[in-house]
Parts: structure tokens; sequence; C-alpha cells
């Protein structure tokens, strides 16, 4: 008996890198990873928004090529993630009065989703709804259908972002010969895949710390109340202390080794020269100073964003941290400090039942939580064919070729092979090289065979 995985292929459009993923779902709600590849893209993505296609177009390429080479099959569609400084949530309330005292129907609650999604943002494209609560007579409800009113008010929740960030992406997507199998908010997948059930429901706010941006989205009630991207992130910082005539690297070691986040040590505790590359010394009074300031700056903003949401006194489950850029030092006193949480959790990698044949396939430093929470949403197959593919007893395939392969030119070719004479079939005849499997290749063979004797 053979056995089929629908591989799912995810992208993440980040700050500075885009990401793929590949793997696919076992029975027992444990996820497979079969390959995970980046590429630099600093040079055509800026804070989320693609600003050169053809570069983008380029680095996307290589991340497909370099996929389908470790799995030994085609991708034809990918799951992409959209996140970014412009994304941001807008409440919007729609009502509807009736003559007489009416029993809400189905059909009346989607009218007022419909009248909702005409709501105009120039220049913004609405990419979701969540629907927040309804007002019938004076009772309130997220669940209206069958209550008696003779009015009812609907706010909802509109997550939104430019036009041209969604628009981008996919003119980006199908220059690569690719169909979009679907389109995620990359925070909300990630508050999908890392909140518990009690915090969402008792409310807590998500900060993901990334490259370029920080994102704060605030949970009550198991809803998404406020969604903001903070146009601040570890680059930031890292900037910062290019600023000291160090190269971007040596920046971004120097922030990691003895910046700090909160420092309540005094001037003359940090007394330290540090040697950097080019021969010059910087102090590490300097570096704390600089990480601490702008740690402060984000933090400052991630409060704003809380206090805007409304839910600041109701978020009982505290903070829930995510992301590469919260590996800073004493980052933790920091939010304590500042965002008063008298609950916190970092998230180092996804709560996922993860499996990989290779060690080095999954890092535990918060920077792929978002690509492997894209993998985690994605629900249909993004490849060409399965591992384990059973050939049709009245195909018969020329010599020298691989079950399930089509020869170049399709059903021309085959027609050309039965009526092009000795010399055609003599060049299929031929003993056809050996073809190297990929390790992930060879690796899915054996658990496929131990399925199926199983």
């Amino acid at each position: 008996m053979a056995v089929e995985k629908e591989i799912i292929v995810a992208i993440e459009f980040g700050s500075s890198k885009i990401r793929g993923v590949a793997g696919y779902k076992n029975t027992d709600g444990s996820v497979q990873v079969l390959d995970v590849e980046q590429a630099d893209a600093r040079n055509c993505i800026r804070k989320g928004k693609v600003y050169n296609i053809d570069k983008m177009v380029v680095c996307l390429k290589g991340i497909i090529e370099k996929m389908e080479a470790a799995l030994d099959l085609q991708v034809d569609r990918v799951f992409v993630g959209i996140g970014g400084q412009s994304l941001q949530s807008r409440k919007n309330t729609v009502g509807r009065q009736f003559a007489t005292k009416t029993v809400i129907s189905q059909e009346i609650v989607e009218s007022l989703l419909k009248s909702n999604m005409g709501t105009a943002y120039p220049g913004y494209e609405i990419l979701d709804v969540v629907p927040q609560e309804y007002r019938v007579g004076l009772d309130v409800t997220t669940e209206p259908v069958g209550v008696l009113g003779s009015q009812i008010e609907g706010t909802f929740l509109n997550i939104i972002a430019r036009t041209e960030v969604k628009e981008y992406i996919l003119q980006c997507v199908e220059a690569c010969g690719l169909e979009v199998a679907g389109i995620f908010i990359a925070p909300m997948a990630l508050a999908d895949c890392v909140l518990t059930d009690m915090e969402r429901r008792s409310g807590c706010v998500l900060v993901d710390f990334g490259y370029g941006t920080t994102t704060v989205a605030v949970y009550k009630s198991n809803l998404l109340r406020h969604l903001a991207v903070i146009p601040l992130g570890g680059q930031s910082i890292t900037q910062d202390i290019c600023s000291q005539q160090v190269e971007d690297d040596e920046a971004e070691k120097l922030k990691l080794k003895y910046g700090s986040a909160y420092s309540e040590a005094g001037a003359e505790d940090l007394t330290k020269n540090v040697l950097t590359n080019n021969g010059r010394t910087i102090e590490e009074r300097v570096l704390v100073e600089i990480v601490e300031a702008r740690e402060e700056e984000i933090l400052s903003n991630v409060a704003a964003q809380i206090r805007n949401s409304g839910f600041q006194d109701k978020l009982l489950a505290g903070v829930v941290v995510s992301g590469a850029a919260a590996n800073v030092q004493h980052i933790d006193q920091a939010i304590s400090a500042k965002l008063k949480a008298e609950k916190m959790r970092f998230v180092r990698v996804v709560p996922l039942d993860l499996h990989t044949a290779f060690a080095d396939t999954i890092t535990r430093d918060g920077s792929l939580n978002v690509l492997l929470s894209l993998l985690n949403a994605g629900n249909r197959d993004c490849t060409s064919s399965k591992q384990c593919v059973a050939v049709e007893p009245e195909t018969e395939e020329p010599a020298g070729q691989e079950p399930g392969n089509v020869p170049a030119g399709g059903d021309k070719a085959r027609v050309d092979e039965s009526q092009g004479g000795d010399k055609e079939r003599e060049e299929h005849e031929e003993k056809p090289k050996p073809r190297k499997k990929s390790r992930i290749k060879e690796w899915l063979e054996k658990v496929t065979k131990t399925i199926t004797e199983e």
C-alpha cells in the first residue's frame, strides 16, 4: 500500500530575508519539516514591503530551486505570509434597523459583514476581518443569531495593509511560475500557533521582535483586539552601533555579546574597552547605552499600542515574546519594567511536535517562528507529485525513463517515438545514467517503506 504525503510549502517575506519551508503533517498531529531555505533580501525588501520585484524574483527562484533539489519534487504552488510596516487593524461599526422586532438570522449577520467589507481605506486593502461583537438592542453578544431585536450593530476589526504589499508579493510568486495556494496574515498565523487557549481567553499581548519591525497583537476573550506594526526592530539597534564606525556583521555580534536592554550598573562599573576588527576600541558603557536607549524606545511604542487597544488593564496572561531580535541580554527585565508585565513567556521555537531528519534544519532562537507557523497553517499539497506514485497497469513507460515522468515534448514526444524508427528507439533504450538522490528523498523513502510494512 503506497503512502502519500501532502507536501506543504510556505514562504515568509521578512524584513531582511526571504525564507521557505517544506514539510507535511502526520496523522498524530506532529509536523515533519523536510527543508528550510533562506536568502538575503535586504536589497529588495524593506520592512516587509517588496520594492525591487526583479531582485525578489531572483531570490524566490533560488529558494524554490534549492527546495526542489532537496525534495526531488517540483513545487507548483506556495502559501505566503503577509506582514510588514503597513499592516494594522481598524475598528468599524455597521448597523441595521428594522420596522418591527425581528429575529436576527445568519443572512442579516452576513449582510453586515458584507457592508463592512465595502469600507474604503484609501491606499489600503482589507486583508481579513475579525468580528468583535454585536449589539442587539441593549444586549452585547458575539453570537447574535436567534436574538430578537429591532436593531443590530456589528463591530468588526479590519486587518488592512497598503494595496501594493499584497500586489507585489503576488507578482513575484507568479513571475516564478507558481500559484498562490493561500495567503495568511503572518502575525495572526503566529498567534494561532504559539498562544495557548488560556492566554487568548484571559488576555495577552504577543510581541514579535523582528529585524526591521516589531509586531504587537493584543488578544482577549479568544479574539484579536488590536494589531500594529512598529517600524523599529533589531536592525535599528545594529545601525546605531554602526555609527561607531563598525561594520554591520560585527555590530550585530557586539550587540548580542556586550549590549543590554536593561542595565542597573553605573558608568563606573562598565570600564571594559572592546577592540573592533578595524583596530578601534569602543567602551562597553557606550554599547550598553546604545542598546538600552533603542530598546526603551521600541518598548515605549509597544506600551503605546497596548494602551491604544483599550485592554491594557485586562491582559491577565501578560506578555508572550517571540522573534530573533528578542535575544538581547536582559530583555526580560526591560519588558517587565516598561510594560509592567507580571507574567511573561518567551517562545524560542513554535510549540509544535516538530520532527526533522537533520539537526541543523530548525534553529531555536525565535527566527523561524513565523515561517513554521505558516507551514502549520497550510492545508493543501504544493507539489506536482506524491512521494509514492502508483504506475497505472495500462501505461507502458519507455525504456530508460523513470515511471510517471513525461518525456520532453509531452504527447508529441510519445507519437514521435512510435513513428520515428530505430534510431530514436535506440536512444530510449540506452542505459540511463544513475541519478543521485537527495538526502531528503532517501530519508523519505525509508519512512514510506516503514509505514507501508506496518
